[in-house]
């Protein structure tokens, strides 16, 4: 009778130290599964822009382009449409070309930013994309403002360091664009 208890005894142990084996497996399997989750997450990038207001008294308004995100962002494309018609150009040719479009008949002096394919933006970096000054502010109103932003789209196409795709497309965002008084909406 002790044999067929030893036995027993023996084929319980052998069974419970496989499930406790394969449990640990599970759990190991599951957390790389979330350690890997976690490594994209805090990778991520998150390109947005941010439009200054337009400042009437100064002629002066802005644009900026940030990655709010907690990775860094490497630029894929970065194009510029007006009127839904891609502007082609090398370095910040396509921003010029876009201005000379949208404010024609006013003059004034900018400041353009262009990105190279495969530029690195950092985490929390900001760089102001374009920058114009009117030289006669008391002729453009924040309505000229807000209707050249209407007719232009800013598509960036950019990946996290993992290769993970995301677009920023300002045509998905021109709802919320808003003219308050002097003050227009922070998306281009």
């Amino acid at each position: 009778m002790e044999t067929g208890q030893a036995i027993n005894w023996e084929m319980f142990t052998g069974i419970a130290s496989s499930i406790i084996a394969l449990c640990a497996l599970f759990l190991s399997v599951w957390q790389g599964y979330l350690t890997r989750l976690h490594n994209r997450i805090s990778v991520k990038p998150h390109l947005t822009t941010w439009s200054h207001d337009y400042i009437p008294e100064k002629g002066l308004y802005s644009i900026d382009l940030i990655n709010n995100g907690i990775g860094p962002a490497v630029i894929k494309k970065f194009i510029i449409k007006v009127d839904g018609e891609v502007i082609k150009g090398e370095k910040s040719e396509p921003i010029k070309k876009a201005l000379k479009i949208l404010f024609p008949s006013y003059a004034y002096r900018s400041d353009q930013l262009y990105f190279n394919v495969g530029y690195v933006m950092a985490a929390n970096e900001k760089r102001q994309i374009v920058g114009i000054l009117f030289e006669n502010p008391t002729v453009i109103t924040p309505q000229d403002i807000q209707n050249a932003i209407i007719r232009t789209e800013l598509i960036i196409e950019y990946e996290s360091m993992y290769g993970e795709k995301f677009v920023l497309a300002s045509e998905k965002n021109k709802s919320n664009n808003r003219i308050r008084g002097h003050q227009i909406g922070p998306r281009l």
